[in-house]
């Protein structure tokens, strides 16, 4: 996506246990090959399921009545769950573990695949090493209870690597790609850790030719995101981010529309922290974007471009691009060479933020501190809130090490 869009506290791996050019290679990984266990019919499964080849599924959902996945462990190097053509699907409390791609030109699978599914609810699982989760199109007709939530999720070290490190395709911890005038959208209370040097995440989040509706915006809120590398974590060159509104729709009615993201905190992401590049009626506010210009081994972080951007990259009419407000974001960005608002910080886009408003620039150094504060008011966050992520059942499968 151009240089303005396109990518600790502890990496917690004990608590595991207990858009743009890459949207076409995410859209298209949905499989239709084996799986280890393919549902026919509706209701809840629990168990352990592994697979063995990038081309089978653990579980392939294959009917539209209502099923429930609650409590299963997953492991292989293809798609953990695959969901299809108007499926009705609820994951909760489910672990799911990626392995190193069996094929060439692979990347590890998703923890979920759902294509054109009319109700998805996916909370409170934990996954590591995947290539995160892809919800491409929608079927739902707008009916009460035909919407998505992603909810109370940890997810590590997102991971779009081909095997031998050959190349990669670009993955999101969440994509949506033309899941369009869905009301009542919620993407919230999700932690999201990628350590460098064992990940690599285009956009976080990323939302492609989707939108919620006038009345109930897509909500993405109060969700941990830390870590957006290239690979090597060290070099300068990285196009992820931690949120981009994104797509090359070219009608107003097709585009990214209708998104409010608030509340949500971004740190140590390469590139950008927040991106609106595509779209309208897009609302950022109350958001903390935080990167220092260090990695944990005291390195240069060299990725860093700016904070927060609003560009329009695929050149979108005056009809499709408007409407947009950032508003109340506390940035500290450190882009090395960078002017705002001191040197080495590059807060706002230069020449691409003129909606950004009532910035809080954070008073510097910014550094490695600065970013482990950030877990710690995460933490003071879920507590106060009430909240927990991961799985909340002691009977959740495990998934070994």
């Amino acid at each position: 996506m151009g240089p303005l869009k396109r990518r600790a506290a502890p990496w917690l791996w004990l608590a595991l246990l207990a858009g743009g050019p890459g949207v076409a290679a995410c859209a298209s990984h949905h499989a239709t090959g084996d799986a280890t266990l393919v549902i026919t019919k509706g209701g809840t499964y629990s168990g352990a399921y592994a697979s063995t080849a990038s081309g089978t599924a653990c579980v392939r959902v294959a009917t539209t009545e209502p099923v429930v996945l609650d409590g299963c462990a997953l492991t292989g190097p293809g798609n953990l769950i695959e969901a299809g053509e108007g499926a009705d699907l609820t994951v909760r409390n489910c672990r799911g573990r990626g392995l190193p791609p069996t094929a060439d030109k692979q990347a590890p699978g998703r923890f979920l695949d759902a294509y054109r599914p009319r109700r998805l609810v996916v909370e409170h699982n934990a996954f590591v090493q995947t290539s995160g989760i892809v919800v491409n199109r929608w079927s739902g007709t707008g009916a009460p209870g035909q919407t998505l939530t992603v909810r109370y999720n940890l997810a590590r070290d997102v991971d779009g690597r081909w095997r031998n490190n050959t190349g990669s395709t670009h993955c999101s911890f969440l994509i949506l790609n033309t899941v369009q005038h869905v009301p009542g959208v919620d993407i919230a209370y999700n932690e999201v850790v990628n350590a460098p040097g064992q990940s690599l995440v285009e956009d976080n989040i990323n939302l492609y030719n989707s939108s919620g509706t006038a009345a109930s915006p897509l909500h993405v809120h109060d969700n941990f995101v830390r870590g957006a590398y290239p690979f090597p974590a060290a070099a300068g060159q990285f196009t992820g981010s931690g949120l981009t509104t994104d797509g090359d729709a070219k009608t107003v009615d097709g585009a990214t529309a209708f998104v409010e993201a608030d509340h949500n905190q971004f740190v140590a992401t390469g590139n950008a922290a927040m991106n609106i590049a595509a779209g309208h009626d897009i609302y950022f506010h109350d958001n903390r974007a935080i990167t220092a210009g260090y990695l944990p081994d005291g390195a240069r972080f060299n990725a860093g471009h700016a904070g927060l951007g609003v560009f329009n990259f695929y050149k979108q009419p005056a009809t499709v691009f408007f409407g947009h407000r950032v508003a109340h974001n506390a940035v500290g960005y450190v882009k090395w060479g960078g002017t705002d608002p001191a040197p080495d910080r590059q807060d706002l886009s230069p020449g691409a933020c003129a909606p950004c408003t009532d910035t809080e620039h954070l008073p510097g150094p910014i550094g490695w501190i600065t970013e482990e504060g950030e877990w710690r008011t995460w933490q003071q966050k879920l507590r106060k809130a009430g909240v927990a992520v991961g799985p909340q059942l002691a009977r959740a499968g495990s998934v070994s090490k």
